[in-house]
């Protein structure tokens, strides 16, 4: 997996709290929420089958960087669904460090 800023696959061991998939489909009731482990999702992404979602603050990223091709939101708690890719067939993995 390719990270950029100050990230390698051990810091993010260390610095994802807990990850969710969540897939976005087209049915009004709520998808599975799912944890997986670091190494999943890394080979999701490095198989172009799953989307990483960073949920971090600007600021936080700025410091110590993000999973290369994150859709990066502009707010945890809070974001337009339009931030999130209109790809419904492919799976969200959502993450942050949870340091508030």
């Amino acid at each position: 997996m390719h990270v950029s800023g100050q990230y390698d696959a051990c810091m993010i061991r260390v610095l994802v709290a807990a990850l969710a998939v969540f897939t976005v489909g087209c049915k009004r009731e709520s998808a599975p929420v799912k944890d997986v482990a670091v190494a999943e999702a890394a080979a999701q992404f490095a198989a172009g089958t799953a989307t990483p979602v960073d949920a971090n603050t600007d600021e936080y990223r700025d410091a110590v960087g993000w999973v290369a091709g994150a859709v990066r939101l502009t707010d945890y708690n809070e974001y337009p669904l339009t931030e999130l890719p209109q790809d419904k067939g492919r799976p969200l993995v959502f993450y942050c460090t949870s340091r508030m």
